[in-house]
Formats: structure tokens, C-alpha cells, sequence
């Protein structure tokens, strides 16, 4: 295949193209921490955003991020990182090893406290005016409403 067909053109602005590896073509309209991750997994040993970065033709830094995404995803990347640090090097740098990848798209469970907090705050009302002065501010609002749109 042709570098143009493996392509991958990305639906927002604030995101760069890429290249989708041969052998990934399957997986293309994946998100790309997926990509890189079953990437990664078919590779096999320790990867640096540098082969990520040259391997999906992206920046270091945009690779970097994609490191991120695959040691934060634990319910869909099983994985592994290592801090290494090279000679004369002031940083460390981190690699990771793909285990597994669990590519199910699924929605996010809700936890219980945040679902919660959303049935209190659709049911409480502001202020502690009651219904007669709450209907007289509503009919105020709407006026102003009306009065707006003419």
C-alpha cells in the first residue's frame, strides 16, 4: 500500500495526521491510543515515544501524549512501564510493553456518587422563594424574553 492510502486524516483541528502501520489497516478507525496499542502488543518488548513517533509518523511530544493514554486506559490497555535513564541524559525517559488490549468500545460506567449528584441537582431549586413569587418571576423573565426577540 501507498504511504497516501495508509493516511490517516484526524476529525478535529487541534489533532495531527498520522500513519496507520502496515497490518493495522483493519483497526484504522480506532482511536489512535488503540492503534498504538495493538501496535506496541505485536512488536513485543519496551517502546519509546521515539518508535512510536517514527512507526505513526507523529511528533515526540504528540507521541508522548499517546504514552499517556495507553498507561491511564487500564480498563482497555494492560500494560507495563519502566523509567530509564540514559548516560548524560539530565531526564528520564519512560517505555511501556503492551500485554494485552481490550479494543470493546463500551460506555464509562457512572460511578454511584456522580450519578447521585446529578439526580439532586436536576430536582433543587435555587432561592427559597415560594410559588407565587416564583410565578411573578417567571412571567417577569418571560416578558423580558418577548420584548427581546421583537
Amino acid at each position: 500500500m501507498s504511504e497516501k492510502k495508509n493516511r490517516r486524516v484526524p476529525h478535529q483541528r487541534n489533532h495531527e495526521a498520522c500513519l496507520v502501520p502496515s497490518g493495522l489497516e483493519a483497526w484504522a478507525d480506532r482511536p489512535l491510543y488503540i492503534l498504538v496499542a495493538l501496535w506496541c502488543m505485536r512488536r513485543g518488548g519496551w517502546v519509546s515515544r521515539r518508535d512510536i513517533a517514527q512507526a505513526f509518523g507523529i511528533s515526540e511530544r504528540g507521541a508522548t501524549y499517546q504514552l499517556t493514554y495507553l498507561v491511564r486506559k487500564k480498563e482497555q490497555v494492560v500494560c507495563e512501564q519502566k523509567r530509564v535513564k540514559h548516560e548524560g541524559m539530565p531526564v528520564a525517559r519512560y517505555e511501556v510493553r503492551v500485554l494485552a488490549v481490550k479494543d470493546e468500545p463500551g460506555k464509562r460506567p457512572v460511578p454511584e456518587k456522580q450519578r447521585s449528584a446529578l439526580r439532586t441537582t436536576q430536582t433543587r431549586r435555587v432561592g427559597n422563594a415560594d410559588e407565587d413569587v416564583r410565578e411573578q418571576l417567571r412571567d417577569i423573565w418571560n416578558g423580558l424574553q418577548r420584548g427581546r426577540k421583537s
